[in-house]
Order: structure tokens, then sequence, then C-alpha cells
């Protein structure tokens, strides 16, 4: 009967989203992903991994029939009560029969609906073993080749002297200004996928000698799930997430983000690693095995890292490291001198128990360094680690009583310091859903492997506040505040401090087809003021505005169109900036042929740098493009995606930012003499 009513109300009330067509999907999967970014604008933050979910399930739905609840927590969408009421309703009717029933789930309304349609599916709930004959015959290939430059020649590859260049080999890039980009997959299923991964930098040597061998990066890996008695085996690059972040994280971790209710952090275990960050994953062997309730990942990993070598003073000691090189970058005589110098061990683990509405887990891992880290002399830098091993182990827990969700983390390393974080969640009633999360990390907290919801890694206590509310069923507002203290010293701050940040969205439903929404988002932290007199450092508040109005507006199944102004405020120490932008996006599919073109002409006048401001744009598959906009000027870009068949995807985008009041632009070698920066990006993807 539910089923039935249900399905009736949808149908009266002509909310019919049984089908979404491919337009919807890439809005939806669009609003998503800038949604999640927002909070990492200015870092150079990994996406890759993130964004290659949501394609994979795009291409390969959920089956809300046979999902898991690890499963459905990989969607980064819906809350522990919302999963725990979709599986105890498929369990009462033994299975859902049309995606209309999702209406009737306690927590299910109409845009939490629409934001996982694009990534589930309903279907037949079957328990097949897996052929392993099959799977190595039937699997799928994809090849995916990229090309990119910036157009305009930067001062690094300007032909230089060689006599000049005898005194200083790091005025000019080893390779030319193109980057490469390789990526092999084959999957069967869920069971089965073999990668490979290969790239060069701008800058960097396309080169074949001992050290080298073509590209300047490769990544692969072979993993295999429900094999014999391994739920999941990984031989190669790998990553490795669990509870909150705090002990034994890689790979990407959501902060504070326009998904407000998702504070609480899904640590998904062991992965597969498939991006071309060259430092944030492990490479060795991983394996999860366990029946029933328990469930043991084991993991060794051992890789060369990017680190300069320092020399020391006594000749009876080894050299030794106190900066990591994260960047990846390999494109002058410097970099390329900071490659691969020190050796990394990862040895590690983590055990669970879990039942329907509990779990428990404690992890460990022990590192080692083949050459001692001694961290800088600077004063903030005090707790920071030095030596050569560290041992960190920690205990993460996930409680679900009817409504109300309880969890959280503790970590430490040898040095005994405690980190936690402890939250809750709780879904008031189908307008209301709440999230209370505290946070305290040790001024010489000293776990490696830390990524965790603020960011930060030390030296931090604070509070989150965030909300969700559905006032009608096209009307949602969503809202948090964070607020912490640091009692330490930090990077600009030369003092205890305290910061907070808040948002508020309202997003207006006009139709199925159309979403308005207007955001608010503040930040506000102390930082150092200038000071004549070197015994006093003063500090004022740092502050940051932005305010949004953004519609977008599915046309027909051919034309989507977005609109966007933003407005920024900076103040600090009396000194105020502000800035505009203003954009419209086209995209536009044929009907005749296959084909998509994407297009954004955009306007920004900003006083300075310090009220930037930072536009989410759609770029090639797996690729993640979100610039800063500053000073006064104009851009825009075009993309274009045809398919020949269903074998080949081909993408061509074409992007230029133009100033209008600058001579050059960047410095160092990075410059550019003249106004404008353009780049092009072409990429192919074969299916076989």
């Amino acid at each position: 009967m539910k089923k039935i009513l249900a399905i009736l109300l949808f149908f009266i009330t002509g909310n019919s989203f049984a089908q979404v067509n491919e337009m919807e999907k890439d809005l939806i999967l669009e609003r998503t992903i800038e949604f999640i970014s927002q909070e990492f604008e200015d870092t150079d933050i990994d996406f890759t991994g993130i964004i290659e979910i949501y394609y994979f399930l795009m291409d390969n739905p959920l089956n809300l029939n046979q999902a898991t609840a690890e499963d459905l927590k990989e969607l980064r969408l819906l809350t522990d009560q919302q999963i725990n009421a979709l599986i105890s309703y498929r369990k009462s009717l033994r299975k859902i029969l049309s995606i209309y029933e999702l209406n009737a789930i306690p927590g299910f309304d109409r845009s939490t609906i629409d934001r996982i349609l694009p990534f589930v599916r309903i279907g037949a709930s079957t328990l097949d073993q897996v052929n392993w004959k099959k799977a190595f015959k039937y699997g799928k290939h994809d090849l995916m080749l990229r090309y990119q430059r910036v157009l305009e020649e930067k001062a690094g590859y300007l032909t230089l002297p060689d006599s000049i260049l005898a005194l200083n080999p790091n005025k000019k890039y080893l390779g030319d200004a193109n980057k490469y980009y390789l990526r092999y997959r084959y999957t069967y299923k869920n069971n089965l996928s073999i990668g490979l991964t290969a790239e060069k930098d701008p800058g960097e040597a396309f080169t074949f000698n001992p050290q080298q061998k073509g590209f300047d990066f490769y990544s692969g890996h072979v993993m295999v799930q429900d094999l014999g008695v391994f739920k999941k085996l990984v031989v190669g690059d790998f990553q490795v997430s669990f509870g909150q972040g705090l002990n034994i994280w890689t790979g990407f971790n959501m902060g504070r983000s326009a998904q407000v209710l998702n504070a609480k952090q899904y640590g998904q275990g062991l992965r597969a690693y498939t991006s071309v960050n060259e430092g944030n994953f492990m490479r060795g062997v991983g394996m999860s095995f366990g029946e029933n309730k328990w469930q043991t990942t084991l993991f060794a990993s051992y890789k060369k890292v990017d680190a300069v070598l320092q020399n020391n003073d006594s000749l009876l000691l080894e050299d030794y490291v106190n900066t990591f090189q994260l960047t990846g970058y390999h494109r002058t005589e410097k970099e390329l001198a900071a490659k691969n110098t020190i050796g990394q061990m990862n040895v590690g683990g983590a055990l669970s128990y879990q039942t329907e509405n509990f779990k428990i887990n404690m992890t460990g891992m022990y590192t080692h360094f083949d050459k001692n880290i001694e961290g800088s002399d600077l004063l903030y830098n005090k707790f920071d680690f030095n030596g050569t091993s560290q041992v960190s182990i920690g205990v993460d827990y996930q409680y679900i009583w009817h409504k109300v969700s309880l969890f959280g983390e503790t970590a430490s390393a040898l040095n005994g310091k405690l980190n936690t974080i402890n939250g809750v969640t709780w879904h008031v009633d189908p307008k209301l859903d709440l999230v209370v999360m505290h946070r305290y990390f040790s001024l010489a907290n000293q776990n490696l492997y830390v990524a965790n919801f603020s960011g930060s890694s030390q030296n931090e206590n604070g509070i989150y506040f965030g909300f969700l509310a559905r006032p009608t069923s096209k009307i949602n507002v969503s809202a948090y505040y964070d607020q912490y203290q640091s009692k330490w010293l930090k990077y600009l701050v030369d003092g205890p401090s305290v910061g907070s940040a808040i948002f508020f969205q309202i997003d207006f439903d006009l139709s199925r087809y159309a979403n308005f929404y207007i955001r608010y988002r503040n930040k506000l932290k102390e930082r150092n003021i200038s000071s004549s007199d070197a015994s006093i450092t003063p500090q004022d508040f740092e502050a940051t505005h932005h305010f949004r109005l953004n519609y977008s507006h599915s046309v027909n199944k051919n034309i989507t169109v977005k609109s966007r102004f933003e407005y920024a405020f900076y103040d600090f120490n009396k000194t105020t900036s502000k800035g505009i932008v203003l954009f419209q996006d086209v995209i536009y599919k044929f009907n005749k042929i296959p084909l998509k073109l994407y297009a954004r002409y955009a306007v920004f006048d900003t006083d300075d740098y310090n009220s930037r401001i930072y536009t989410y744009e759609n770029d090639l598959l797996y690729v993640f493009s979100i610039p800063a906009l500053y000073n006064q000027g104009f851009r825009t870009y075009l993309m274009g995606k045809y398919e020949i068949g269903r074998k080949v995807d081909i993408w061509v985008r074409w992007s230029r930012t133009t100033f209008i009041n600058e001579k050059s632009l960047s410095t160092g070698l990075e410059e550019i003499a003249g106004n404008h920066r353009s780049e092009i990006k072409v990429q192919l993807k074969f299916r076989f």
C-alpha cells in the first residue's frame, strides 16, 4: 500500500523524475563537485579521485536493491539516517520496485532524490559468484590520451645563452611547455581493475635515461574484489582512509562545504590509486578480509618521495631533510635534484567490528624514513615531527540510534598527544537536519597522515554547527557556523589566535529544470600586522565576505544555461578590497550529430588579489578547473565533446583570460609578456 501511495503522489504532483537526460546529469554532477570543492579553492587539493567516483557511478549506477551501506556512503550525498532508512525500507518490503518509492522513505525529499538520481538505479538483487574466467575475457578497456599547453610563451622556455645557463641552470625549464597524460584501465564490474597512468607536466623533460623512462610520473595497480578470502586485494599504488582522518588517510577528505551535513567523514578503507598527485598515495600491497561482523585490513608500502636534502655540518653525520617537495614538479635542475631523494616505508592496518547500527575501528601504522627529518627552526614549527620513525594508533566509532548518529575518532602518535573529533547528526523531522561536531588537535600532534575536516593537523580547538531546513518542497535553507582557536603560533600568526567561518544558502527549485540560489560566505581569522618594532608583532582580523546569486535552467533536452553574479569584500588592518564577477554559461547538445558544446563568458573587476573570486568551470573528463579571477578583465572558454560511435570520445577545449590593465602576467619562469593567457586541451577516450 505504501508503494502505491508513493507512486500515486508523484503522478498527481507532477514530480516525475524517473528519467534524467544527459543535460540534467551534467548539471547535477557539476553542482555536486562545485559544492564539495568550495572550501579548497585556494589549495592544491586533488579532486580526481572523487570526480572519478561520480563519473563511474553515472556509467555504473548503484542498484538500490543490492547496495550496501558502504556503497551508499561513497556517494557522499546521503546522511547515516537516510542510508539506514533506505536499507530498513528495502528489508521490510524485500525489494524496491520503482524509483518513485524513494519518496516514501523517511528523510528522502525531492531535492535529495534529485541529487542521487544520476548515480542509482532499480534492479533485481542478485548474488552471482564472480566468474574469473569471464573477468579477464569480457571486461572493459578504456584508454585516455590528453594534451594541453599554454599558448603564450613563458620566460622559462625562452632560449638563453649557454654562458648564462652555466652560471644559473635554474633560469630555464628542462622540457617543453606541453603536458601529456596517458591513462589505461581494464575493469570487470566492481571485481577487477587494472590500471596504468603516466604524466609529464609542462616544463618537465620527456626523455629516456637510467633515471627516467619517457614520462616523469608513472602509477599502476591491480585490484580484485571478492576473490576467495579477500574482500579486496590491491597490488601497486593505492590509498587508505579510515575514520575521521586523524590517523590514516590518504586522498581527498571532505571539509566545510555547501553540503553542510557532511561534516562527518566516510573512510573508504582500501582503494586503488588512479590519480597523478605524486605524493598522496602508497605503493606496495594492501588487502581486506573477514567474515560476518569482523574485517581486517593490512597494507605495506615503500616508495621514494621528493625532499630537499641539507648537508650536515659534521662529516660523521648523514644529510638530513627539512623540506618535502609536494608539488610533483621536476622542471628545473633544482626541482629535479629533489626527486626521489628519500625512501619512505609504511606498514599498518585496521581491525573493525560492525553491526547494523554500530561500528568500531582500530587503526595503527608504522612509518620509517631512510633519512633523518629535522624541522625548521621557525618557532611555529617547534612541535613538528623530527626523526626517522613514527608509530600512530587510533580508534574511530559510529553509532546510529533512531534519528541520531554519533561518530568520532581519537588518535595519537608516540608522543602521547591525543587528537579527537566527536560529533552528532540528528534528523529532527522531515523538514530539519542538524549536525554538531567538536574537534581538538594537540599543538604537538605528530601523526603524519592527517586529512581531517578542518584541514589543520595540530594546534586547534573548534566546534561546528550546521543545519539543513526544508520549509517547503521547493525551498531548502542550509547554513553552518564554525569557530576555532589556536593556543600556539601559526604561519603568519605570532601568537594565540581565533577564527570562524559562516555559510548561509537558500535554494529555490523553481521547477524540476530550474534552480536559483542565494549564498553568503564569511571567513574571519587573525593575522600578523607588519610592524617597525621587531619586539612586538600585533595582530588583526582578516575578513573575507562572498555574496552569490546563481541561476541554472535546463531549457530543454538540448539547452542548459547558467548565470552568476558574485561579490567579494576583503578587510584587513584598515585596508579594504572588493570585486565582482559576472558570467554566463551555455551548454548545447545537437540532435542529429553526437556533439555537445560548452561556452562561458565571464567579466571580472576586483581591486587586487585579496578580493579574488574562484569560478568552477566545465572541463575535460576527470579534469578539475576552478581558476581565480582578479584585477580587471574577462575570461572565456569553449569546449566541444564529440562521440564517434560508442567507442571513441573526443574533447577539445580552448580558454583565454585577458587582463585589461596588465603588461605582463605572473613572475619568474612563469612570466608571460602580454596581457592574456590562453590554453588548449585535447583529449581522446577509446573504449574497446
